[in-house]
């Protein structure tokens, strides 16, 4: 049952997707060449995604978790630092990921990705996704819970 004012939890977590995919179209809109997006979890898991059927979504978002594991596992002997960002340039096309979590460390853990024509510019590409990033903080930031007793912060 449906009570007026009151919402699910399904429909907060459906307009939340609806308002990043809104967010991820204009990302494309903004970058000539730009065919689709994702935003996608460190693990595999896709959050929102444009021009793509939800099976084609789920490949890229396992397949950007697996680019950035690779990646993190080549310099795992390194004692700062992450992998900022992973590209894959390929005759039709180039696949651009970055880790929103080098922006800022609240939203650790999503990647965006970003699939052009050969004839996008990717320094063009690459300032377009870290500015999305930023702008996803208020999307993304989750408020860590403190551990309290009674009231009291412990």
């Amino acid at each position: 049952m449906q009570v007026e004012g009151l919402h699910t939890t399904h429909d907060t977590a459906t307009a939340a997707r609806n308002q990043l995919s809104g967010l991820l179209t204009g990302l494309i809109n903004r970058i000539p060449g730009a065919q689709r997006a994702l935003l996608g979890t460190g693990d595999g898991l896709k959050l929102a995604y444009t021009d793509q059927s939800v099976d084609e979504a789920d490949e890229v978002a396992a397949v950007i978790a697996g680019l950035f594991s690779l990646a993190r596992q080549q310099f795992k002997a390194a004692a700062s630092g992450g992998v900022r960002q992973v590209a894959v340039e390929h005759d039709v096309g180039s696949l651009y990921v970055m880790n929103s979590g080098v922006v800022h460390q609240a939203v650790l853990g999503t990647v965006l990705a970003v699939v052009t024509t050969p004839e996008a510019d990717p320094g063009h590409v690459g300032h377009e996704m870290e500015m999305l990033i930023r702008a996803l903080d208020e999307h993304l930031i989750v408020q860590a819970r403190r551990n309290t007793v009674y009231g009291q912060v412990l």
